[in-house]
């Protein structure tokens, strides 16, 4: 029998694949269709791969291996293994009669909408982009801007990837301050409500206003009651009413104090690279 048919798992795969197990349903998505794999239609899970980087699933069925399996690969092995031993424990037990079928139910295919993809990719022009502005200013020979112009992919790429970072405690925060709703929660102690609980540090019960019951998993706690805030268009934002201000407060400090001079360094070298370039302004005048 099924020992667990959900999971809060998502296997990151190469291309923009993801992994999740939902319903009884192994869900395979990329970038162009989502594949619904019924729990119940696989044979075997299998890691494969260097350093074990392939998670594989094996349909049941009389038709080639190769026919019948489906693959993810991720870059993180640890991962891959983790979710796979997820998997392996929502497999059916069957005996070898069942295994020789076809499988059923059958695999689905959906198409995803696309959004009219673009023909060329955002990061490669980015790329190409840099390349033909290293090239002008070496060709030049303005060297004080092609000293500059190196720095300017490292600290703007770092600006950019640490605004998320940021960001989100600030969105959230400030959500849960303008529209959030406040309510009593208690503690859950005894062990983990699902498989979503195992990185939690601590799960506190709720019910939201509408007479529904929540669930905050977080970092923070302690307390064997605690005041939750949470936003009633979207219940599964949630933090404990006393350090929404603080989460606000460290991601705007981390903006400012870190993201801002990142992409404001980046900014201005770039500047200066291009007036090199185009004779506006240059280094050899200093």
């Amino acid at each position: 029998m099924t020992s667990r048919t959900t999971s809060a798992l998502v296997l990151h795969g190469a291309l923009g694949q993801r992994a999740r197990l939902r319903s009884g349903e192994l869900l395979l998505q990329s970038r162009r269709e989502l594949r619904r794999i019924p729990v119940a239609a696989i044979e075997r899970v299998v890691v494969r791969g260097p350093r074990g980087r392939t998670l594989a699933v094996v349909l049941t069925g009389q038709e080639p291996v190769a026919a019948r399996t489906h693959s993810l690969t991720s870059l993180r092995p640890t991962a891959v293994k983790r979710f796979a031993a997820v998997l392996c424990a929502a497999l059916p037990v069957r005996d070898g009669a069942e295994l020789s079928r076809s499988g059923s139910p059958p695999v689905t295919v959906e198409p995803l909408e696309r959004r009219g993809r673009p023909a060329v990719q955002s990061g490669s022009v980015v790329a190409v982009a840099f390349c033909l502005v290293m090239a002008a200013l070496l060709v030049t020979r303005s060297w004080g801007g092609a000293f500059c112009w190196v720095f300017v992919p490292m600290l703007v790429g770092a600006g950019v990837s640490l605004a998320e970072v940021g960001w989100k405690p600030v969105r959230e925060g400030w959500i849960l301050a303008v529209r959030g709703i406040t309510v009593d929660g208690r503690r859950k102690n005894s062990g983990a409500i699902d498989a979503g609980d195992v990185d939690a540090s601590y799960v506190y019960l709720f019910t939201d206003a509408e007479g529904v019951p929540r669930v905050y998993r977080g970092s923070n706690g302690g307390r064997d009651e605690e005041e939750i805030v949470y936003d009633p268009r979207n219940p599964g934002l949630n933090q404990l009413r006393r350090r929404n201000a603080a989460q606000f407060a460290a991601g705007l400090t981390f903006l400012l104090l870190l993201v801002l001079p990142l992409l404001g360094s980046g900014t201005a070298l770039a500047l200066a690279a291009l007036a090199d370039l185009f004779g506006l302004w240059s280094y050899a005048a200093l």
